[in-house]
């Protein structure tokens, strides 16, 4: 009875049109990583092609292979589908698992192999290629942990550094700002137009070109004044400009994001300035900064206890960044191409070099040059992950960041291998003395500043009366010392 069924079934099919595959998911799949999920299909028949009815429908198979347009992005479990007649027939569903392990976008084309059906089909048929599957970051509890543990520490690190500020300097850096004005031309004039340019020169998507560009125009960051501390640079000058530089962005970055910006994406996208982010990384700097200057004012002890480990503590925070921050996304250092590490490398080489340039042009002292060459360089990197995610959809957004991540990579660790050989010279060699990084002795005080009394060790010349007593004392102990000379050679004399 059966064979007479699907003898039926193989007649009525020569008055059908086609072969075609029947998927069961959306056409547009986003999955989230590290996650099995499974494809449904159904492979049917409905076609006009002859073939035997003497066939056994179920020893005779069509096998579907799904593959990827990128094979790195996607895990399967199974690649190929085998169906037979008589689950053609009876349209049964089969499945493939698969889980998504890095981000992006993939398209799948399900081809027809190892065809023994007497169909006008051959091997290698496409039978389709509409499916997209997009693949979404996941939040782990260590991004959570990393987040909390970090938040803590740079919040501690500030106060302790607000500890060791002079308030009476931060004032005269306001009134005369030279230092600001210079970081301010070099840090949003500069590099948005380098970031922009270096963009264009690297990368062809315009996601890459604008993650570069984004970081290019964020204001200057606390890790800025970590590395400023441990380079013995203005530390004062390097807080006024982190903090005025994140007041002026609220300005600037919606200035350039509307005119550069723009040309780096479609129509249809809308840029969103993180005002709020903008003014909590203020808030988060400022805030704990005046805790320590309080501090500092009521309890001069704890600053002095303070400055003995802020530089311990401040690489410890560098490291602890560093080294759970790469462990946390090595995802996006797999995902990163050649350019975007060399575009970071340059751009981060083009901060320090504008930096120290206009500081030199004027005319500022050695430590000044430092806090303002590194404050340009190293920005507030996340400014730029929230306007990302603000203004482009998921994965997009992680996508679009792995330009700020290589730049980031290719800023703090050349400071790391610097700042460690300096170390071992001074440790070791006397190659460089122990100030070789500190500020100079002797330099002027600016902006008409008196010098500090205390740091100031007076000798006084004795008066006249003094100095004859002084001298006379001498001559009387010299006057002993000859009689004793003589007494005793005589008593030789004698006894020779």
């Amino acid at each position: 009875m059966s064979w007479f069924f699907y003898s039926l079934v193989l007649m009525a099919l020569q008055t059908s049109a086609g072969l075609y595959l029947e998927s069961f998911s959306p056409t547009t799949w986003k999955v989230l990583e590290d996650t099995d999920y499974n494809l449904t299909l159904s492979l049917r028949l409905n076609s006009s092609d002859l073939f035997s009815p003497s066939l056994d429908p179920t020893r005779t198979y069509v096998e579907v292979l799904v593959k990827p347009d990128e094979e790195w992005k996607l895990n399967f479990a199974n690649r190929s589908l085998q169906f037979s007649l008589d689950e053609v027939i009876r349209e049964e569903n089969k499945s493939v698992t698969f889980s998504g392990y890095y981000w992006g976008r993939s398209q799948l084309s399900l081809s027809l192999i190892n065809n023994n059906l007497d169909l006008q089909f051959p091997n290698g048929t496409l039978l389709r290629d509409d499916l997209f599957i997009i693949v979404d970051r996941k939040a782990l509890v260590l991004d959570y942990v990393f987040i909390a543990f970090g938040f803590t520490f740079m919040l501690f690190n500030n106060v302790n550094m607000g500890a060791q500020l002079d308030l009476n300097v931060i004032i005269g850096v306001l009134k005369r700002p030279l230092g600001p004005v210079c970081g301010f031309l070099s840090q949003f004039v500069c590099m948005p137009v380098v970031s922009f340019l270096l963009g264009w020169a690297f990368f062809e998507n315009p996601q890459d070109r604008l993650g570069l560009f984004t970081l290019g125009c964020c204001p200057g960051g606390t890790m800025s004044n970590f590395w400023t501390l441990m380079f013995n640079g203005d530390i004062n000058l390097s807080i006024t400009m982190t903090a005025v530089s994140t007041m002026a962005a609220m300005g600037m970055m919606p200035l350039w994001m509307f005119t550069l910006g723009q040309k780096l994406l479609s129509d249809n996208n809308n840029l969103k300035i993180p005002f709020g982010n903008l003014a909590g990384s203020l808030i988060t700097l400022t805030v704990p900064v005046i805790v320590g200057i309080f501090i500092k004012h009521k309890r001069p002890d704890w600053a002095k206890k303070g400055s003995r480990i802020i530089k311990p503590f401040t690489f410890a925070i560098i490291l602890f960044f560093m080294t759970i921050g790469i462990f946390n996304s090595y995802k996006a250092f797999m995902m990163m191409t050649w350019e975007m590490p060399v575009a970071g490398v340059i751009l981060s080489f083009c901060g320090y070099a504008f930096g120290a340039v206009f500081a030199m042009l004027w005319c500022l002292a050695r430590d000044k040059v430092i806090a303002i060459s590194i404050e340009t360089a190293l920005q507030n990197a996340g400014v730029a992950f929230i306007l990302l995610k603000l203004s482009l959809p998921s994965p997009d957004s992680d996508l679009a960041s792995l330009p700020v991540v290589a730049t980031i990579m290719m800023t703090g660790p050349p400071l790391i291998i610097i700042y460690g050989i300096i170390f071992l010279l001074r440790r070791f060699t006397n190659l460089l003395p122990e100030n070789c990084l500190e500020k100079p002795q002797g330099s002027e005080p600016e902006d008409g500043k008196e010098t500090d009394q205390e740091n100031v060790t007076v000798t006084f010349l004795p008066d006249a009366d003094q100095g004859q007593r002084a001298m006379s004392r001498t001559e009387e102990k010299l006057h002993q010392h000859v009689i004793a000379l003589e007494g005793l050679t005589k008593k030789k004399l004698m006894e020779s």
